[in-house]
């Protein structure tokens, strides 16, 4: 049995820890997700827990919904 659409949970160990939660229907949050699997960039997991992302704090996301991106 797969768990596809299941939440994926994202934690960054360095302290400050900062765990973040990856809503499986979320365009925006997926592509985060996959920049934080590249670079670990920090950044992304808050922006991923400021979801639904109403008004981004980082520009390449407001970019993504300005594009069409779905935000959940």
């Amino acid at each position: 049995m797969s768990d596809a659409a299941a939440p994926r949970e994202i934690v960054s160990s360095r302290i400050p820890e900062i765990r973040a939660t990856v809503p499986p229907d979320c365009d925006v949050c997926s592509a985060l997700a996959k920049q934080w699997d590249e670079k670990q960039d920090r950044d992304v997991l808050i922006e991923i827990n400021n979801h639904p992302h109403k008004k981004p704090k980082l520009s390449r996301v407001s970019a993504w919904v300005a594009e069409g991106a779905s935000v959940g």
